[in-house]
């Protein structure tokens, strides 16, 4: 299992480096991609109830979900439970991932570096400013800028959600969907350019795996006790099972192992 989560994580990181590629070729993408949102000198959709709905989801969801969870871990911690599998490793792994993720990696080291304008402001949309295409550093902006984009990588923190407390796939595709959603909702609002969404939805995505791999999964390499006496031979004071149960450690590359 570990080595499977290794080998996907690999690809994902292939195909950012494939689409960081591709905007940074043609930066025509993102006005194309802009382009049918803006009509009549303005972004109109980002007048709608559905656009606004989505953008300020985004906080309500972060802070529902992170007090859902620490009320789990407490109510598990009083009583003894393991509701949903929530402890103190996965409290950390979800801050671990925000705080690097959407925090320090898109909102710190992205959005305050490259100077990004955002599309409503460029030129070629009615605004002052001028495009700068992906991964090129301006100085149009100053702070809060275009490139990566805070609210799609808040709504990608699901991912990480997803990742700790279920791990199932209508989970992981329900997560993702949310945070497209959004994505497209600023897209289609002339807050941002697609690659600014692309780049946070690969972020979150890459740092979710890869926090998972080392901080979640090694609990999931002990092997549950089995049976390998022979027939007649349980209790065996000679072999050692009646007082000390077998546990097997496997490594991470082991795909045969019975970890759930």
């Amino acid at each position: 299992m570990g080595y499977l989560r290794l080998r996907r994580a690999r690809g994902v990181l292939l195909f950012f480096l494939i689409a960081s590629a591709l905007f940074a070729w043609l930066p025509d993408l993102d006005l194309r991609a802009s382009g049918p949102f803006f009509r009549g000198g303005r972004f109109p959709l980002a007048e709608t109830w559905w656009a606004k709905a989505l953008h300020e989801s985004v906080g309500y969801f972060i802070c529902i979900a992170l007090a859902a969870v620490i009320g789990t871990y407490v109510f598990n911690k009083l009583s003894g439970r393991h509701v949903g599998g929530v402890d103190a490793k996965v409290v950390a792994y979800l801050f671990a991932v925000l705080i690097l993720g959407a925090g320090l990696t898109v909102n710190v080291a992205l959005k305050n570096s490259f100077g990004r304008a955002r599309p409503r402001n460029v030129e070629q949309f009615g605004g002052l400013q001028q495009f700068t295409p992906a991964f090129a550093v301006g100085d149009e902006c100053v702070s809060n800028c275009s490139f990566s984009s805070g609210d799609g990588a808040g709504a990608c923190f699901a991912l990480a959600l997803a990742l700790a407390l279920s791990r199932r796939r209508r989970m992981l595709v329900a997560a993702g969907a949310f945070g497209v959603l959004v994505s497209f909702s600023r897209v289609a609002a002339g807050a941002h350019f697609l690659s600014d969404t692309v780049v946070s939805f690969f972020v979150m995505w890459i740092t979710a795996d890869v926090l998972y791999f080392y901080m979640l999964l090694p609990r999931e390499r002990v092997v549950q006790p089995a049976a390998v006496a022979a027939p007649g031979l349980e209790g065996s004071p000679a072999l050692g099972l009646a007082t000390a149960p077998s546990y097997a450690r496997v490594s991470v590359g082991d795909t045969t192992h019975g970890a759930r």
